[in-house]
């Protein structure tokens, strides 16, 4: 009898992955790093099995977290970044990154844009989770990349004390791909090829998002001497930079082909180019509409409802707030503020 939670992940894979036989539990932990992506972007009611306990995770996954006693809070803080950051995205878009759409079908069914998004973003919040965490030492299987840019490199001690400590992206994406299986071979499954190459497009996005941090040193603040080092900027700049990648993803048709033909081919274009194939999410099925879950959703103004609200109308609300304003000190000298009371309104807009 197999557990549960490997039993769920069978249910979802023989609807993307054909080619598994559910019985056969080496096919279902090839394929749970999917039913991963899935745990880790929808809220945890529970805990699962395993070491790793915030993910529905396969015996290689769990064996990684048995490892590194700092993988498991990184995966659940890579969960939650991923859930906030994208419902902060498409907050007045009609997906709002609900897994649902109607009824019993979900983004998980077909390979939607929706999908490729998810498994991007995923990825992406996996990486810079791991990577920070190996910053800050709470990862036991790391140690930043000690040395500023141009500098020589030194102990973490004093790495740290000086600012001299580049955020380690390496082993964040190494950890990272690892852990949602991505080097492994597909036997020519198209689906589960793109799924990892959109994983890839996230892991890309983070890493297009390091940039020098600087520290001046120097007698009164004269910048005398510069220490730069590398850091990972905000995760919203990496969900923004997947948004516009959501909206520029190519759909895919259906192909016979095997992924080791293909693999060649993006190997020769990317030494030709000199470029990452991984820029461009993939998707195969044309999305739904999302109607069904718009009603009662806040609008941003009435032409943002129009389309929001499927053409169903939209209905207004004056809303009234209190809040502080006038902040002053309340004697000169004094560092005690009194602010006073201030009413406002605001028109909001509902689906109707």
């Amino acid at each position: 009898m197999l557990p549960w939670f490997i039993l769920v992940n069978c249910i979802y894979s023989s609807v993307i992955f054909s080619s598994i036989v559910c019985g056969d539990v080496v096919n279902g932990e090839r394929y749970l790093a999917k039913s991963a992506v899935m745990s880790m972007f929808n809220p945890v009611s529970s805990l699962y099995p395993g070491p790793c306990a915030y993910v529905a995770a396969s015996r290689k996954q769990n064996h990684q977290c048995r490892k590194d006693a700092g993988l498991p809070r990184a995966v659940k803080d890579a969960s939650q970044l991923a859930r906030t950051h994208c419902a902060e995205q498409f907050r007045y878009d009609r997906w709002n990154c609900s897994v649902e759409t109607r009824g019993k079908r979900n983004i998980y069914k077909k390979l939607y844009r929706e999908t490729a998004f998810v498994h991007a973003l995923v990825a992406a919040a996996l990486t810079h989770s791991i990577t920070r965490a190996c910053s800050e030492g709470k990862m036991t299987k790391c140690t930043c990349v000690g040395g500023g840019v141009g500098g020589a490199a030194k102990s973490t001690s004093m790495a740290w004390r000086w600012g001299e400590c580049n955020d380690n992206l390496k082993h964040g994406k190494r950890v990272t791909r690892r852990f949602l299986e991505l080097g492994q071979q597909n036997s020519g499954d198209q689906v589960a090829e793109m799924l990892r190459h959109n994983s890839e497009v996230g892991i890309q996005a983070v890493a297009t998002t390091m940039a020098n941090k600087c520290k001046c040193h120097g007698i009164s603040g004269s910048c005398s001497m510069k220490t730069c080092w590398r850091k990972l900027s905000s995760f919203n700049v990496t969900a923004e930079l997947l948004r516009k990648k959501y909206y520029q993803a190519i759909r895919k048709s259906p192909s016979n082909s095997t992924s080791r033909k293909r693999t060649g081919k993006v190997r020769k274009h990317k030494k030709k180019k000199k470029a990452s194939p991984y820029t461009t999410l993939l998707y195969l099925e044309t999305s739904p509409t999302f109607c069904s879950v718009t009603k009662g959703r806040r609008c941003l103004n009435p032409d943002n409802c129009s389309i929001l609200c499927c053409g169903r109308g939209h209905t207004t609300f004056v809303e009234r707030f209190v809040e502080k304003c006038r902040c002053r000190f309340k004697e000169p000298g004094s560092f005690k503020v009194i602010c006073d009371s201030c009413k406002r309104t605001e028109d909001r807009f509902y689906c109707k």
